[in-house]
C-alpha cells in the first residue's frame, strides 16, 4: 500500500462483524484485562492516529489512514473473518461460480442500505467500479481491476487497446437491482479475497455527480454504508466515527463513537494514555522497556514489509546493479528491527512477508527462502561500492533520502542513512522530512531519490508484492526499474491461475530475480507492532493482516 498499504498499504480496516464475523487475524490478541464484566453505558474508544487524513475520496487514495478511514465507513462485496476467509458483508451469501471459474453472481442484501436510506444496489458498483477504471478518474489503485482479471479491465486502461476507456465493457453487470454479476478473463484464486479490500466498493452515482469535486472534502461530503459514519473532520487534528445504525448488522456493534486524534510524537500519546485520555496507542522502542511488565503491553508480528525505493530517473547512479547491491548488503537489519524498533518487528531480506500466506503444499511462502536474499555482508558491500564507482566513474555519491514526518520514521531513517554512510564510505545522504500527504505526492511525481516507504498487502497472495515492479506499472513501480525476464514472470503467473503448484515456484522465482539479481528495491524488515490498551477495552485488536486497528468487536467495561 497496505503502499501497503497498509493492505497498499500497504497499510490499513478489515471491518468484521457480529457473530458471522471475527478479528482479522487469529493473531489479534483480546486486550481485556482485570476489569468489570458489565458494559459502560456509554460506549466511547479514543484513539490515535499519527498522520492526518489526506483523503476520503476512494478514487485517489493510497495510504494507509485514507483506507482505513473509508473502510470503517463503507462496505463492499465481502470481508475477511478471523482465518482470513472472505464472508458476505453487502452481498447476502457466498456467490455463485460458474464451471470454468471465470463468472461471478452475487446476490445484495436487500437490508443493505447507505446512510440516506436509500438501498444499495448493483448498479452502485457497476457505477463505482467503471469509474475506477475509466483514465479520466486516474485512479490510484486503478490497476487492482485488472490485477483481479477482471474482464477488459486491463484493455480500457491500455491507451493503445480499441478498448481503451470503454468502460462499459468492463465485466461488471446488474442482472437486477440485487444481483451483480462479475466476469472474469481468466480464473484467478484470490478474487473473492479482493472483493474484501476498499478498491472495490460502491457509490451512489447520483451522490457523487451531485457533490462534484466536493466529493470527499468533508464529512458531509460523503454517504456511508458501513458500520461507521464519520461525524466530524477537524483536518489536522482528528476526527470522530459514531455508528451507522443504518447499517445492515449494526445491532451486533457495541461501540457507538471513536475519536480519532492526530498524534506523532509518541511521547505525547503515552502522557495521554497514562492520564486516561487515550484508551489505546501505539508505541515505539523508547518506551517497550517502560511497560515490560504491564499487562497492558501487547506485541505482533504483521505482514507490512518496509523497504528503500532508489528512484533510477532522479538519481541515475541507481540504474547501477553493483550500487543498489552495496547499499543493500549495508545494512545491518537485526539491529534496526530488535533494538531501534522493539516493537516486534524482525529484518526482511524479502517482499513476501513471513507467515502471511500458504501454498498448495501447505508450506509458508518464506520456506523457499526462509532467510531472503542479499543478506547484510558489510565486506561484500564495501567491494560493490567499489565496483560501482569504476563503473560509474564517481568518488563520492551524495543523496537525498525522504522520510515521514514522524518520530518512528526519522528515527530508523536516520539508522539506515548512517549505516550507508557509515559502510560505503564516500556516499552522503540527508534526510528530506515531509508530512504524509506531500511525501505520497512526491513520490507520485518523481521529487524525490531515495524514499522510505513500506507496502501492505491488498489481499493474501504473494502477487500483492510481486505485481509491483513490473515496468509498466506507474503507481507502484516508481523507481522506474524494468526487467523484461521479469516481466515475463509475472505475466506466466497470471496465466496460471488454474495450475496452483506451477503457480507457486513462478512466484518464488520472481521474488528472487527481483531482489538476488536486480537488487530492485532495498528490504528493510516487517511490520511489528507495540500497543498498550487499557484492561476495561475488551476485544479491541490490531490485525496482523489488513487495516491498522478493529473495534468493531470491541466493548467498554465498567471502570
Amino acid at each position: 500500500m497496505k503502499a501497503k498499504i497498509k493492505w497498499p498499504l500497504l497499510l490499513v480496516l478489515i471491518l468484521v462483524i457480529g457473530t458471522i464475523l471475527a478479528a482479522c487475524s487469529s493473531s489479534s490478541k483480546d486486550t481485556s484485562g482485570k476489569a468489570s464484566h458489565s458494559p459502560e453505558k456509554e460506549q466511547v474508544l479514543n484513539l490515535t492516529e499519527p498522520q492526518d487524513i489526506p483523503s476520503l475520496n476512494w478514487t485517489q487514495v493510497t495510504d494507509a489512514t485514507s483506507v482505513d478511514t473509508i473502510a470503517t465507513v463503507k462496505s463492499g462485496l465481502m470481508r475477511l473473518n478471523q482465518h482470513l476467509e472472505p464472508v458476505p458483508d453487502m452481498a447476502a451469501s457466498m456467490p455463485k461460480v460458474s464451471k470454468d471459474k471465470k463468472t461471478y453472481t452475487f446476490t445484495l442484501r436487500k437490508d443493505a442500505k447507505w446512510s440516506d436510506g436509500s438501498p444499495v444496489t448493483a448498479d452502485d458498483f457497476v457505477y463505482a467500479w467503471q469509474k475506477m477504471n475509466d483514465p479520466k478518474t486516474a485512479a490510484q489503485y486503478g490497476y487492482i481491476f485488472p490485477d483481479a482479471n477482471i474482464k477488459n479491465a486491463a484493455k480500457i486502461q491500455d491507451q493503445k487497446d480499441p478498448v481503451f476507456g470503454k468502460v462499459d465493457q468492463l465485466g461488471v453487470k446488474a442482472l437486477d437491482e440485487h444481483t451483480l454479476q462479475v466476469t472474469l478473463d481468466k480464473p484467478t484464486p484470490y478474487f473473492l479475497r479482493m472483493m474484501a479490500f476498499f478498491a472495490f466498493l460502491p457509490e451512489k452515482k447520483g451522490y457523487m455527480e451531485k457533490e462534484g469535486s466536493k466529493y470527499g472534502q468533508e464529512v458531509n461530503n460523503l454517504v456511508y454504508n458501513g458500520p461507521y459514519k464519520l461525524v466530524s473532520w477537524k483536518h489536522g487534528d482528528g476526527w470522530t466515527f459514531e455508528k451507522n445504525n443504518r447499517y445492515w448488522n449494526a445491532k451486533n456493534i457495541h461501540v457507538d463513537k471513536v475519536n480519532v486524534k492526530v498524534i506523532k510524537d509518541t511521547s505525547t500519546a503515552v502522557n495521554l494514555y497514562n492520564t486516561g485520555k487515550l484508551d489505546s496507542a501505539e508505541i515505539n522502542s523508547d518506551f517497550v522497556n517502560q511497560f515490560k511488565n504491564s499487562d497492558q503491553l501487547h506485541k505482533s508480528l504483521g505482514s507490512t514489509v518496509f523497504f528503500l525505493r532508489l528512484n533510477e530517473k532522479e538519481a541515475p547512479a541507481f540504474k547501477n546493479v553493483n550500487l543498489r547491491k552495496a547499499i543493500d548488503m549495508s545494512i545491518d537489519r537485526n539491529k534496526l528491527a530488535k533494538v531501534l524498533l522493539n516493537n516486534g518487528a524482525i529484518p526482511a531480506n524479502y517482499l513476501v512477508p513471513k507467515d502471511f500466506v500458504k501454498g498448495p503444499d501447505g508450506k509458508d511462502f518464506r520456506s523457499a527462502a526462509p532467510n531472503g536474499y542479499l543478506n547484510t555482508d558489510k565486506q561484500e558491500a564495501k567491494k560493490l561500492w567499489k565496483q560501482a564507482q569504476k563503473e560509474l566513474g564517481i568518488k563520492t555519491l551524495k543523496l537525498s533520502l525522504m522520510t515521514k514526518d514522524n518520530d518512528l520514521n526519522e528515527k530508523y531513517d536516520e539508522y539506515v542513512a548512517n549505516q550507508i554512510e557509515k559502510n560505503l564510505p564516500g556516499i552522503n545522504i540527508t534526510l528530506n522530512k515531509q508530512p504524509l500527504g506531500s511525501f505520497m505526492k512526491l513520490e507520485k511525481t518523481d521529487g524525490y531519490q531515495m524514499s522510505s516507504n513500506f507496502w501492505a498487502p491488498d489481499y493474501q497472495d504473494p502477487s500483492t508484492f510481486l505485481d509491483l515492479w513490473v515496468s509498466n506499472s506507474p503507481m507502484t513501480n516508481r523507481e522506474h526499474f524494468s526487467d523484461p525476464k521479469y516481466d515475463q514472470l509475472i505475466k506466466e503467473i497470471h496465466n496460471l491461475g488454474a495450475e496452483p503448484e506451477k503457480r507457486w515456484k513462478k512466484m518464488q522465482e520472481a521474488e528472487k530475480l527481483l531482489l538476488e539479481k536486480d537488487a530492485a528495491i532495498i528490504p528493510l524488515y516487517q511490520e511489528g507492532r507495540a500497543y498498550l490498551t487499557k484492561p476495561y477495552v475488551k476485544n479491541l485488536s490490531y490485525p496482523a493482516f489488513g487495516y491498522n486497528v478493529d473495534w468493531t468487536h470491541a466493548e467498554v467495561l465498567k471502570h
